[in-house]
């Protein structure tokens, strides 16, 4: 474990997402603090942000606000695109730990725009909590989807832990007879090293599931996938917050990895080469 932190205090130099900064630390924060509040904010803190650090929510509005002229960028200059479908159908997005649903926009409008009807759903308190009960939670949302479009089966693109929580009910809940493709980009199929520490620090169930060796990744991994669902996992060896980022990894799936130069986690969710990976697997056969 000694080896994850050392990791995590030593690769991330973006600062503290935009937060409050100062030189050194306040003599009543611990090194444990400061290190989860580098991992969460993808930079480094040298002091606690203002505000409540340990809300997933806060975490959320730092790394929407950090990234927006990146987001309105790649709104703003959508690109001509692949032929649209013959037949619209339907993709279900899901948003992982302090995802807002507001990070789809970038790839919601390049799937309309190639003949997707894009849902997207953010999952309560930012899938910050138990991850078995999200993925219960999980087959009610496909299920209304599938109603609401007539479709027998619908695709999913899941970003972080809303793949793993889509794998998991596609399973072990009958969620292979819901689902076509399966599409999960950056997702920690198999943990995160500084889970451990980040759970004891801001108390979210999810990352204790995450944690790795828990009872949640062995009910998820110990499971073969189904074969009539078609899943590929998309993943970055240079992503600030999973590491090792073999944990995407997934044994049977179409395993895709952006391995030169540097790709950033949050660059997944706006970047329209990678966004072509992604409707290159939904429209797999």
């Amino acid at each position: 474990m000694l080896r994850h932190f050392a990791f995590a205090a030593g690769i991330f130099v973006a600062g503290c997402s935009g937060a409050p900064q100062d030189e050194t630390a306040t003599t009543d924060t611990t090194s444990d603090e400061l290190v989860t509040c580098g991992w969460l904010s993808g930079g480094t803190c040298t002091k606690l942000p203002s505000g409540n650090w340990r809300s997933p929510q806060f975490w959320g509005d730092v790394t929407l606000a950090k990234y927006a002229a990146e987001r309105e960028y790649y709104l703003e200059h959508i690109e001509p695109g692949p032929k649209p479908l013959a037949k619209p159908r339907t993709v279900l997005l899901i948003t992982g730990v302090t995802i807002k649903a507001e990070w789809f926009d970038p790839i919601k409008a390049r799937l309309e725009r190639d003949g997707f009807k894009p849902v997207v759903y953010e999952p309560p308190a930012l899938l910050s909590g138990s991850l078995s009960k999200a993925t219960t939670e999980l087959g009610a949302v496909i299920d209304r989807v599938r109603k609401d479009s007539g479709e027998e089966k619908i695709d999913i693109l899941a970003e972080c832990t809303g793949g793993v929580i889509a794998r998991h009910y596609i399973q072990s809940f009958g969620g292979d007879k819901k689902v076509s493709r399966m599409v999960t980009f950056v997702s920690p199929q198999h943990g995160i090293g500084m889970a451990p520490l980040a759970f004891r620090m801001v108390g979210w169930p999810a990352l204790h599931d995450l944690s790795p060796g828990s009872a949640f990744l062995h009910a998820v991994n110990d499971v073969p996938l189904p074969s009539n669902v078609q899943f590929t996992s998309i993943y970055t060896c240079t992503d600030e917050y999973i590491q090792p980022y073999a944990s995407s990894n997934i044994p049977g799936a179409t395993n895709i990895n952006l391995c030169k130069g540097f790709t950033g986690h949050f660059q997944t969710l706006y970047d329209p080469s990678i966004y072509l990976m992604m409707h290159d697997a939904l429209i797999k056969e």
